[in-house]
């Protein structure tokens, strides 16, 4: 057993003078943790080319009427842009009310299919919040934020209440115009008091 410990202690001994020769012959260095400015990357943008990126992109998007290029999509929004100058024209004609309630209703639908997809069906993910994101996406465009524009200006008419709007969707349909429903009646009380006026 003494033999046995005796070597232990020798290899011990012969590591330690390895490891602090080798220590030694480079000088002795000691590790040290420093703060070290960051190197410029060429893949991450700079703050002010971000802020250029996003003034360009917000003024593209007040001149233009681009879409995400979903035909199904675009149709629906020319029919809501159409209902909305429509209604705003024509508050208390019975079909400008029909066509924008329809239009809406449609709109709606069509939102509410991508933010409430089943799992599986056409490539819906599986997270809740990627849903809500991808229906946020695809009704964000300048076409879309053009046409809320005119249906909140339609809106501010009045004539439209929650219960003309489908039970599913009923909750949904006055999120597009950033109005609270009307009484039925508003917008031709408005329009009468208008044409009254001398």
């Amino acid at each position: 057993m003494s033999t046995f410990r005796f070597g232990l202690v020798a290899f011990g001994l012969f590591a330690l003078i390895f490891v602090g020769g080798s220590w030694a012959l480079r000088g002795f260095p000691i590790m040290t943790i420093g703060i070290v400015p960051l190197k410029p990357d060429s893949r991450i943008p700079t703050f002010e080319q971000a802020v250029k990126e996003g003034i360009r992109k917000d003024w593209v998007n007040s001149k233009t009427n681009q879409s995400d290029g979903n035909a199904a999509r675009d149709k629906l929004r020319l029919e809501l842009l159409q209902a909305a100058n429509a209604y705003k024209m024509s508050p208390c004609g019975d079909i400008t009310r029909k066509n924008l309630i329809e239009a809406m209703s449609n709109y709606t639908k069509a939102w509410y299919d991508v933010a409430f997809c089943r799992l599986g069906v056409g490539g819906c993910p599986s997270n809740t919040d990627q849903r809500f994101d991808a229906a946020v996406a695809a009704f964000n465009t300048p076409a879309d934020v053009h046409m809320h524009q005119a249906l909140h200006e339609a809106m501010e008419k009045g004539g439209i209440s929650r219960e003309d709007f489908p039970s599913e969707i009923r909750r949904h349909a006055f999120v597009w115009s950033g109005a609270p429903p009307n009484e039925p009646q508003e917008a031709c009380l408005v329009a009468r008091k208008a044409a009254s006026r001398p």
